[in-house]
């Protein structure tokens, strides 16, 4: 993904310097000569106006079409659809930036996140703010990059989603591809490849213990698989550096899921392949299309992110995903993303709610419910081991021996007094020693306290799409 999206971004630079002239005086003071009448925003239904003949090759900038529109934008005085000079901006068209400086009040030249968090600013941030001409017009726009968008952003389907915030990730419907049912193989096959330094997420249902080596999930981002006989989907979105395990199991459906190509605040819209609704990946629960006000909702798995020696000392047992996947990628360690993850910077917009930690600084985010409590790594890495209380229950949350990240389990009147990672045990202040289990912590005498779902995420997923969060702070 990350070589598609610099391939879009140079495309949209090269079309945004073609269209400039052509646009530049789209948002002066008089109406250009050769322009067509300004469109009726309420009524208008977008359809000559085309941004992109297919997605694999731009063209067609609007022209006359364009300053007829942004002509009606500034003679509406509505800033709400300051949005279509956003999504116009963000897809190549230059029409400079005296339209955006009329509706939002405020001096150029505006970038495009800008341009998204100025809108935000105004107070524009739920559903019903999503004019309805601004859904069919973003409906026209991106179905002319790829067609089968058209039918994730119908605006006559329900949603909790603001359309304004939804760009295009610069791949096709699943041009990340899912892996459907994939092949595992034993650590000695895979060790022709796999590194200890390696980072894997680790699963275990039932005593079914399996890796998932990052660097081939990179490049796919959803695993749909059955553990320990149950079905359950990796949703893993690169750009939030959160690899969630959810139950597939919904009522008497079992949900499959694929990569929409879409984006919600720089997170993966996934939609699922029964109803091709779009889902949240950070909630689990449908966002846009014939599932939302269903009540539908996926639970949340425990999974750990550690290196594939760790995993190994703790699970011998264990398979690996096999590296052979059927699809042309680069799997070497390292490879995909590797200028993303050592930037602290975004490549899509979203609200910057940096707080005490940057936006992509790691937490461990543990979940019960609704309630979702995050513990920076590099406290939790320091520690140890932290003792804590989640909705008025007792939990203690465990770092993983390489520091990369944890394990939260119920804590119950339990209380502990050390804890060695190394040998994968702690100590109560009973007396006891305790196992480090991925399905409970495991007493010498028996007792079992449960495991409870948690994953690694950057900070600025759990500020824009955890419905409510609390930092840990020591």
């Amino acid at each position: 993904m990350a070589a598609l999206i610099l391939i879009v971004f140079l495309c949209v630079g090269l079309l945004a310097c073609a269209g400039e002239k052509k646009a530049s005086t789209a948002a002066g003071d008089g109406p250009a000569t050769g322009r067509r009448p300004a469109p009726d925003l309420a009524t208008a239904d977008f359809r000559d106006l085309i941004y992109w003949d297919n997605f694999f090759e731009a063209g067609n900038l609007p022209g006359s079409h364009l300053t007829g529109l942004v002509d009606a934008i500034i003679a509406s005085g509505d800033d709400r659809y300051a949005a279509i000079l956003v999504d116009l901006a963000f897809y190549g068209t230059a029409y400079g930036d005296a339209a955006l400086e009329h509706l939002l009040g405020r001096k150029g030249p505006f970038s495009i996140r800008d341009s998204v968090l100025a809108v935000e600013e105004r107070g524009f941030r739920r559903p019903e703010d999503d004019l309805p001409a601004y859904l069919a017009f973003k409906r026209r726009l991106l179905a002319t990059i790829v067609p089968e968008f058209a039918g994730f952003i119908d605006p006559s389907l329900p949603r909790t989603t603001f359309a304004q915030e939804v760009f295009w990730g610069g791949v096709a419907v699943d041009g990340i591809p899912p892996l459907n049912d994939p092949r595992f193989i034993s650590p000695e096959q895979a060790s022709r490849w796999i590194l200890p330094n390696d980072f894997v997420i680790g699963v275990e249902i039932n005593g079914d213990a399996r890796a998932y080596p990052r660097r081939i999930i990179d490049w796919h981002e959803m695993v749909n698989d059955i553990v320990g006989g149950v079905p359950v989907s990796l949703a893993y979105c690169t750009l939030c550096g959160s690899a969630i395990l959810y139950d597939g199991r919904a009522g008497d459906r079992v949900v499959r899921f694929g990569t929409s190509g879409l984006l919600y605040r720089s997170n993966k819209l996934m939609y699922d392949t029964e109803t091709r609704s779009l889902w949240e990946q950070y909630t689990g629960e449908p966002a846009w299309g014939p599932l939302v006000g269903s009540g539908i909702k996926l639970a949340v798995m425990p999974v750990v992110h550690t290196t594939w020696s760790e995993w190994l000392k703790a699970h011998p047992e264990t398979t690996v995903l096999d590296i052979v996947t059927g699809f042309a990628r680069d799997y070497g360690s390292g490879v995909a993303y590797a200028s993303y993850w050592a930037s602290p910077d975004l490549i899509f917009a979203a609200p910057n709610r940096e707080g005490p930690l940057a936006r992509k600084d790691y937490v461990y985010a543990v979940r019960i419910g609704t309630d979702l409590t995050a513990y920076p790594l590099s406290v939790l890495s320091r520690r140890t081991f932290i003792e804590d209380q989640i909705a008025d229950r007792n939990v203690i949350i465990i770092a993983t021996a390489d520091g990369n990240g944890g394990r939260a389990y119920e804590l119950g009147d339990n209380d502990f007094s050390a804890v060695d990672l190394a040998a994968g045990t702690l100590t109560s202040h009973d007396g006891q020693t305790w196992r480090i289990g991925e399905e409970a912590l495991v007493s010498s005498d028996g007792r079992r306290l449960a495991r409870l779902p948690g994953h690694n995420s950057f900070w600025f997923a759990i500020t824009n799409h955890a419905p409510s969060w609390r930092l840990y702070e020591e």
